[in-house]
């Protein structure tokens, strides 16, 4: 539907190497909780390092709907396709890269297309449970943003995001939930507003005197 480019390539064709991607914005706002984040990462002992491995697989599996013979995420596949993939109308593209150059920030989104019959931008997460309304504020502000970039770049009119939860440990655990929200709610102001305040720090520590 779309000339999709990589994040490589479309950072390149719009002068955006210096843009932030939404994690490198949340970082620089949230300093101790990154910090606390890559010390429990440095432990691959931790529940965190171990969450996050898993879900970075499970990942791969959604991305390129192969399951590497894995027979958890043969099970993780099968259940996505049967409760989620199966009101996905069309998928465009997957991790593809987006840039907005009105607000200055990149990244590659997970998925988008038509989910139950409006179009739709859509992001993976695995977790070990099923997350509650507040705890995918983080991702819902980071749909936000892929989707804003991507109605500047290509004039689509995509007005809903969405977040594919899929949880459980186990084979016999694994369930899913799907958040969806509407792209003019409080989330994008708030995905905005960060990356203002991240220019604004950004910008404040270049006029520092060295």
């Amino acid at each position: 539907m779309y000339d999709y480019l990589s994040l490589g390539a479309a950072t390149k064709k719009y002068a955006a190497k210096e843009f932030p991607s939404p994690s490198k914005v949340w970082s620089t706002l949230h300093k101790a909780e990154k910090e606390a984040f890559d010390r429990m990462m440095r432990d691959k002992n931790s529940a965190t390092y171990k969450a996050v491995i898993a879900g970075r697989k499970a990942h791969l599996t959604l991305e390129h709907d192969d399951a590497q013979k894995d027979e958890f995420q043969e099970a993780l596949l099968e259940t996505y396709n049967r409760d989620i993939a199966v009101d996905i109308d069309e998928t465009w593209a997957k991790e593809m890269g987006v840039v907005s150059t009105t607000h200055k920030y990149r990244g590659k989104f997970d998925g988008v297309g038509v989910y139950k019959g409006r179009e739709t931008v859509w992001d993976y997460k695995k977790t070990n449970k099923i997350k509650t309304p507040s705890g995918v504020k983080k991702y819902l502000k980071q749909c936000s943003a892929y989707a804003i970039a991507h109605n500047e770049m290509y004039g689509s009119k995509i007005d809903q995001i969405a977040i594919f939860n899929i949880g459980g440990k186990v084979i016999e655990d694994l369930s899913t939930r799907v958040f969806t929200y509407e792209l003019d709610g409080e989330w994008a102001e708030e995905w905005l507003s960060d990356v203002r305040a991240y220019w604004k720090e950004v910008q404040s520590i270049a006029r520092l005197p060295i």
